[in-house]
């Protein structure tokens, strides 16, 4: 990750339902910072022609501590996102970039769930294991 350049990433924060554009170095600290949390998971969340990628950025214990927490899903992702998401961009070779997601798109296409409390179970075969995320929803 680059160290002093600026990026465009998107802060989705599911607890103030805002979906906020901001500029960051993007480093580990940084999300770390931004995320609110000690340990971090990724996913992918969209490919385009120019063979960059964006992904999003999670506390990595936010579902599996089985606590409340503000949640919030996305279209292309099977199970709710729990805590602060930081949407950063890499390029065809692998290092940080500007996200491409265009802001509206989220700001439209993000179901708010409120307050969950989630249950993870574990799915284990033999081309390995997947998350099974259950929730309820708290009442507020």
């Amino acid at each position: 990750m680059s160290k002093g350049k600026k990026h465009r990433v998107i802060l989705i924060d599911p607890e103030a339902r805002l979906i906020s554009e901001l500029e960051s170095t993007a480093t580990l600290a940084a999300l770390h910072e931004m995320i609110g949390a000690d340990t971090l998971d990724h996913f992918r969340l969209a490919a385009f022609e120019n063979g960059g990628v964006d992904v999003g950025w999670i506390d990595d214990g936010g579902l599996s501590r089985g606590k409340p927490i503000h949640a919030f899903l996305l279209p292309t992702a099977k199970d709710p996102i729990g805590g602060k998401c930081v949407i950063i961009g890499a390029d065809r070779y692998g290092e940080t970039c500007s996200c491409q997601m265009p802001v509206a798109i989220l700001r439209q296409d993000t179901s708010w769930l409120g307050v969950i409390l989630p249950e993870v179970t574990w799915d284990h075969t033999a081309q390995g294991s997947r998350a099974i995320v259950t929730y309820s929803r708290m009442r507020a």
